[in-house]
């Protein structure tokens, strides 16, 4: 069986401060897949490549768009 190398997986982590972590990260060099921005859904967040090929998507709570918040129960 060939050893797995990570591709398709793709982690969710949920942080503080993600402007924070975005800066941390590129600073040590990390490719972004994915900019950081807002998202109308309701999450701040980015997307990095980690080093052995794996998506990982950083994110922030943020109040959703009005055409989000109405599928979002309390």
């Amino acid at each position: 069986m060939p050893e797995f190398a990570g591709a398709g997986v793709m982690l969710n982590f949920k942080v503080a401060d993600v402007d924070a972590e975005h800066a941390r990260l590129t600073s040590a060099g990390l490719a972004i897949a994915m900019p950081l921005e807002d998202h109308p859904w309701g999450d701040r967040g980015f997307s990095v490549i980690d080093p052995i090929g794996n998506t990982v998507y950083i994110y922030s709570d943020r109040e959703p768009s009005a055409e989000f918040a109405k599928f979002i129960s309390s």
